[in-house]
């Protein structure tokens, strides 16, 4: 499928190219028509001469029949096999071929006709300014028009492959960034559900009835994941709901214990962001911040200013961290951001003694990424 797709942007592209060509010679032999039709208004003749536009006519089509050789049978040779010499030989040979055409077939006469008798040639003598010179011959001119026309058609080839290759490029990075973020949002979303259900397992044992309310928690976070998250972006109020869920959760299994603070914008302007944006650093902190053994708190907080999405977790640090999971949520979240926002995201953590602390900073619109 997605090389039937290749294909056909090439085939697209392909048509655009010849449709440029198409209009330009259009254009030439319509300029060629109007200006003979001018004339012969200006002069106000009974009628257009359309003689003299047939003949104007036939004096470009060797142009276009030497174009659409070069365009179609030789310049692929160069653009898209890359065989440079072959190019060279079979346009020299192409021009030669003109040229013959000019000096030997074109001026020879019709048989059974007299050739008409040469006038004399004066191009040595000083013309009546005093200035000297020699004009070209018009078969010169015309194969220096050949040469330039040529040239430009190769030209405009080349650029028009360089833009698709470009653009192929463009969009085989923009597959792999997507392969890429469904990898990972694949690896976020079992990774973080199981970390909650051994939550909930542990309010079995303490309290059943915290634990039943906690499954209906459980069961809100579970519908955004699953209508949500396959979107590129939900609005910054869907998410914030889903962290209030998940704090709500929180609080059932730590009661007192766990110093838990959630801030949240009343407007958020509008804001959009990626499915479960901050679920991992959230969940990081309850599972590695928190410890039995002394006070523990978790602080989190959601700001929209100046087209930005501020967001800050602050959790105190347990020194026992280290012994439970490896943080790929947290390495995922960080590698996710990288590939969505690139260099207008600031992810910042500050990983000290006894405070473990992450700032956000991405765009509030999908349209100011980069």
């Amino acid at each position: 499928m997605a090389i039937f797709v290749e294909m056909k942007v090439i085939r697209n592209e392909e048509q655009r190219e010849n449709r440029v060509y198409l209009i330009t010679w259009m254009a030439v032999f319509m300029v060629l028509a109007l200006r003979i039709a001018i004339e012969c208004i200006v002069r106000r003749e009974a009628a257009i001469d359309f003689r003299a536009i047939l003949a104007s006519w036939g004096q470009v089509l060797p142009f276009l029949i030497l174009f659409l050789l070069h365009n179609f049978c030789v310049a692929p040779l160069l653009v898209y096999r890359k065989q440079t010499g072959l190019y060279a030989v079979l346009t020299v040979l192409l021009l030669a071929l003109y040229i013959f055409w000019l000096w030997f077939l074109k001026d020879s006469p019709e048989p059974g006709l007299t050739p008409p008798e040469p006038e004399p040639d004066r191009s040595f003598l000083p013309p009546p300014d005093g200035r000297w010179g020699r004009p070209m011959h018009p078969n010169v001119l015309r194969v220096l028009i050949a040469v330039m026309l040529l040239a430009v058609n190769a030209g405009i080839k080349v650029l028009f492959h360089s833009e698709n290759e470009r653009l192929k490029v463009q969009r085989l990075e923009k597959e792999n960034l997507q392969h890429q973020l469904e990898s990972l949002r694949y690896q976020i979303n079992p990774h973080f559900f199981m970390n909650t259900l051994n939550n909930i397992h542990a309010l079995v044992d303490l309290d059943p009835e915290k634990a039943k309310e906690s499954i209906v928690e459980l069961s809100k976070l579970m519908r955004h994941v699953l209508y949500d998250s396959d979107k590129a972006t939900i609005s910054l109020d869907q998410e914030l709901d889903f962290l209030d869920n998940y704090v709500s959760l929180m609080r059932m299994r730590f009661g007192d214990n766990v110093e838990i603070e959630f801030l949240r914008p009343e407007d958020t302007a509008g804001a959009e962001v990626p499915p479960l944006a901050f679920a991992s650093f959230v969940e990081n902190a309850f599972k590695h911040g928190i410890s039995y053994e002394r006070p523990s708190y978790v602080h989190i907080s959601v700001a929209v200013d100046s087209g930005k999405i501020i967001f800050r977790c602050r959790n105190s640090n347990n020194p026992k961290r280290s012994e439970y999971g490896s943080g790929l949520g947290m390495a995922n979240s960080r590698h996710r951001f990288e590939l969505l926002y690139g260099e207008a995201c600031t992810l910042h953590i500050d990983d000290e003694s006894d405070i473990f602390e992450v700032l956000l900073v991405i765009p509030a619109k999908p349209s100011d990424r980069v």
